[in-house]
């Protein structure tokens, strides 16, 4: 469950990109943020996965007001969302499989559970063979994936995605969406910024779009009898 109350967000500049902003996620939803460039849709990405502060106003995650909560509490939320950046976000001293299992290792997991986890998961994002390749050797597609990998492999109760479905060839973007839709069937709430993925595999719950008014709600056209 994601659940942001009277938040006001700034920009770089300190004009106000969002003003008294409420939405509300159910857990096992999936939704859609879409906006024009400079509307402040990543600065609202960042906001719903702890990475800033908003300048007013309350966030609740998992069942949880993070304004009440210390920096461990808060740590330990952060490890139940799985975040997808923009920007290819990796820790350059580590070789790819490394980077991918850091969130079990954070976990706690033992090694023969997270050797298959990355078993079942590789073959699907086509990474086998890479594991040893480090950032530098790797690809912006195969660091794409790298990323999102990283994201999923924890099972994650909250999937947050920014700008990730560009750049996807076609068959790529069906085994991510099934991926995602496995995820959604265990529980996992998933929050898609940007473009959403092409055709109609994934059903939306919600579809929202930022522009000059702030976060509107799609609303869905009725269907034709």
């Amino acid at each position: 469950m994601i659940r942001l109350e009277n938040i006001f967000i700034k920009g770089s500049n300190p004009e106000l990109l969002f003003k008294d902003l409420n939405i509300f996620i159910p857990s096992g939803s999936i939704v859609s943020i879409d906006g024009s460039p400079r509307m402040g849709k990543t600065k609202l990405f960042k906001t719903m996965a702890l990475l800033e502060v908003p300048h007013q106003g309350s966030i609740h995650l998992l069942g949880k007001n993070i304004n009440k909560l210390s920096r461990t509490e808060i740590s330990i939320i952060h490890r139940e969302i799985g975040i997808v950046y923009q920007k290819n976000f990796f820790v350059h001293d580590f070789n790819l499989e490394y980077n991918i299992i850091f969130p079990l290792i954070l976990k706690g997991e033992k090694i023969i559970d997270i050797k298959l986890a990355l078993k079942e998961l590789l073959p699907w994002l086509q990474l086998e063979g890479l594991m040893k390749n480090s950032i530098s050797q790797s690809s912006y597609v195969e660091l794409k994936l790298a990323q999102f990998a990283r994201a999923i492999i924890g099972r994650p109760r909250i999937l947050l995605l920014d700008n990730f479905f560009s750049d996807l060839e076609e068959n790529m973007e069906k085994k991510i969406n099934y991926l995602i839709l496995a995820l959604n069937k265990i529980g996992t709430s998933i929050i898609i910024f940007g473009p959403p993925p092409k055709g109609d595999t994934i059903k939306f719950n919600k579809q929202y779009k930022i522009n000059e008014k702030g976060l509107i709600e799609i609303q869905r056209k009725p269907l034709s009898l």
